[in-house]
């Protein structure tokens, strides 16, 4: 699911996600109106507080841009402002999107984002009015338009934010109908041991009982001497000494992995009904970047599903381990720390897919009050969090979890009735002029049932949070995974014995073919993302980068002349190709299979005496798998695996193994440490057969790519002697727009292009 604001800062993609939604809201938000979910107005009987299901939001010269791939439900563009008594001007411009995209394998997320208050047309520069997008463009008026199947994308100008009340604003919000949240809104106060869902995204968490053991040491690591995880080939993992001990009190602890660092978090109920943190945070650096050697160390047996263990908590994918424990450590009261195995039954494990209640996750719904649809909140839990909203920032940040079912306020049908009590005596709208002015008002904002919505009370998010907290899932739909194609990419070649850079056009995926790379392991490759953690924008950008160009744009998982290459039959199979007969066997300990010593030294001793000799004399003859007499049709399949396969019944292994050997790939390559530097992008210039054309690239991205291809090279910046970077560079590029809010330098070095110069969008 890829999901932005929408205000995009320019230096986003170098921001901590917490920070990034910060300077959002420093720079955007305005604090004291037009607050979600309950807006208060005072009156001389009393506050009234009305239901509000978005928050105002001032653009500061950026355009409105859409938050996600969608489809345009409704939209009206006003010819000019209109003007509300003493209030003043204000806008009715609005765009309603409806989208539909994916958190996980299981779970399809459709949700609706509302732009209110854009600026009206006569009040739009000529540049200005030149960035809407055409549909909107050329029907100014009072009108609502539905246009048919009318798609957008993520970061497409939708407009600029217009007058509220004589201030620049715009209202937006985040919804979902009744169907909708069904379909993803889990109660994790149910989940009171065992797991939560599948369609794992963000952090873990886990909920411990009242009175359960902590330990000083790690029992797996040495009874004596440094308190470390032993570690062979490799420097040892140190491990912070713990506090034997109980809790007296049932706990909920957050774990968040963000770059490279493990960050524990642990809350406790507290007095007034909420929770709060107990203690400090546990921080245990290099814990991410070292998952590889730590599943290995405790997880010998089986690795890979030690990985799972280790960083979600249980174990997700289809391989198993006999040690099904997950050590760590954890406060567990103020004063201690310690560590405890959280695999047990008896702890629940969970995600962010599971909406943790201790964060502020709760539906508030008013349909059983006796005012339910009149607009005004009357949920008295409500009001008592917004009253303490005003003095606590942790209040604030827990009104912010809060999904409240309510009336739209953009439905003018049955207004007598809904605002009945605010045309009570002494109430705002007692003098019928006043009703009158404010009936029109309302009316020429309204559009709810000119844009064909039936259901009049939806259940609303605050926007903010609610794409913080999908930002997260790295999940990638069928749409958005099929714009990761470059539509160019530069070669390096000969012509006429020359050496020659050509610009060719990579050949467009297949949409309809089950069969197609893209098609049939979209699926596994979100799995693996999932699993070795290639969870961020940048990290997927760094993977598809190499992992595109390595299967010839994604239309095969072998190397096209793998039968006549001198490493033949060990050539490179998968997404980063696996390649000699070394990294096949290490992979194949990672998931726990056993290849005999004897015949595991016989082929990468007879792999290095090739690979020793000058390229012009090296022959596959004697890598030939006739002359094993050891291997087996099991190893030789297990090999075959990793190309996949396009058959129907392709196995589960087939399906499994080329995306899931890329991962270990990236984990034992540590390619995400490099991944999480930051990208400065370049712009780069290349003579090619067509002409001048560009590709951009990083010092980032080439350090991950020579971390799994050519490591000798890594402090060697764009080294020749890395294969086909340029062309990696080319869908590098394409990924980086397409999977962050990354802006590319244009000629001049400014941070302006939004999409790679030269190169044509794979939109669907």
């Amino acid at each position: 699911m890829l999901i932005s604001y929408p205000f995009l800062p320019a230096s986003a993609i170098h921001d901590d996600e917490d920070i990034y939604l910060a300077r959002i809201v420093e720079g955007h938000l305005l604090q004291y109106e037009g607050v979600y979910p309950v807006s208060t107005m005072p009156t001389p009987q009393g506050d009234v507080h009305r239901w509000h299901g978005g928050v105002h939001l001032h653009g500061g010269g950026e355009p409105v841009r859409a938050i996600a791939d969608g489809t345009v439900v409704a939209y009206r563009f006003a010819a000019e402002a209109e003007t509300y008594g003493s209030l003043g001007r204000y806008d009715t411009s609005f765009v309603l999107l409806r989208h539909e995209t994916q958190t996980g394998e299981n779970t399809t997320v459709a949700f609706y984002s509302l732009y209110m208050h854009l600026a009206n047309q006569a009040d739009l520069t000529a540049d200005r009015l030149s960035q809407l997008p055409r549909w909107m463009r050329g029907k100014p008026g009072s009108d609502v338009h539905r246009p048919a199947e009318q798609r957008v994308w993520r970061k497409d100008v939708l407009g600029f934010a217009g007058q509220l009340y004589n201030r620049e604003a715009m209202h937006f919000e985040v919804f979902m109908l009744d169907e909708d949240l069904n379909r993803v809104w889990r109660d994790s106060k149910a989940i009171t041991q065992g797991a939560g869902s599948n369609d794992w995204f963000g952090d873990a968490h886990f909920v411990i009982p009242e009175d359960q053991p902590f330990a000083e040491r790690h029992p797996r690591a040495p009874a004596k001497g440094p308190h470390r995880v032993e570690i062979s080939g490799a420097t040892d993992f140190p491990l912070p000494l713990g506090q034997a001990g109980r809790n007296a009190e049932k706990l909920y602890v957050s774990v968040t992995l963000h770059r490279g660092r493990r960050v524990a978090r642990t809350y406790r109920a507290s007095k007034d009904g909420g929770y709060e943190q107990v203690g400090t945070a546990v921080v245990q650096d290099k814990y991410e970047y070292e998952l590889y050697h730590l599943a290995t160390a405790l997880y010998p047996d089986c690795p890979s599903a030690g990985l799972e263990w280790l960083r979600f908590g249980r174990v997700l994918g289809p391989d198993r381990t006999t040690r099904n424990e997950n050590w760590q450590l954890v406060r567990y009261s103020e004063s201690a720390i310690g560590y405890i195995d959280l695999a047990p039954e008896a702890i629940a494990k969970l995600s962010d897919a599971d909406f943790p209640h201790w964060q502020g996750w709760q539906k508030r719904d008013e349909g059983t009050t006796a005012h339910a649809s009149d607009g005004i909140c009357d949920d008295a839990p409500t009001l008592t969090l917004v009253q303490a909203a005003r003095g606590s920032s942790d209040a604030a940040r827990a009104l912010q979890h809060l999904i409240c079912k309510a009336p739209s306020e953009w439905d003018d049908e049955d207004l007598a009735a809904r605002y009945a009590r605010m045309r009570a005596p002494g109430q705002p709208l007692e003098a019928e002029d006043n009703w009158n002015r404010f009936k029109d008002h309302v009316a020429k904002m309204a559009f709810w049932k000119a844009a064909g919505m039936k259901q009049r009370s939806v259940w609303h998010f605050h926007p903010l949070r609610f794409i913080r907290r999908h930002r997260k899932c790295a999940w990638l739909s069928t749409t958005e995974f099929r714009q990761l194609r470059p539509s160019h990419a530069v070669r390096t070649g000969s012509k006429d014995k020359r050496p020659t850079v050509f610009w060719e056009a990579v050949a467009p995926w297949s949409e309809d073919n089950a069969a197609a790379v893209p098609n049939r392991y979209r699926v596994p490759l979100n799995n693996m993302m999932r699993k070795y953690g290639i969870n961020t924008g940048t990290r997927q950008a760094a993977f598809f980068g190499n992992a595109i160009q390595e299967t010839t744009w994604l239309s095969r998982l072998s190397e096209g002349s793998g039968g006549t290459l001198w490493y033949a039959p060990w050539y490179g199979r998968g997404f980063l190709q696996l390649t000699n007969p070394e990294n096949y066997i290490g992979y194949w300990a990672w998931r726990g299979r056993v290849v005999p010593a004897k015949l595991a030294t016989e082929l990468v001793h007879a792999y290095k005496a090739i690979a020793d000799k000058t390229p012009a004399s090296r022959s596959n003859a004697t890598l030939q798998d006739a002359h094993f007499k050891d291997l087996t049709e099991q190893v030789q399949d297990w090999r075959d695996d990793v190309a996949g396969s396009s058959a129907p019944d392709a196995t589960a292994e087939e399906k499994l193994a080329p995306a899931d050997s890329a991962g270990f790939y990236w984990v034992m390559c540590r390619m995400a440490g490099h991944a999480d530097l930051d990208h400065v992008m370049e712009r780069h210039e290349v003579s090619t057969t067509l002409g001048v054309k560009v590709y951009y690239r990083s010092p980032a991205f080439w350090r991950a790519s020579a971390a799994v291809n050519l490591p000798s090279v890594i402090d060697r910046l764009y080294s020749s002697a890395l294969n086909g970077f340029d062309s990696r560079c080319c869908a590098y590029g394409v990924a980086m727009v397409v999977l962050t809010d990354a802006r590319l330098p244009n000629a001049q070095g400014a941070s302006t292009v939004w999409f790679p110069e030269g190169y044509t969008p794979a939109r669907a």
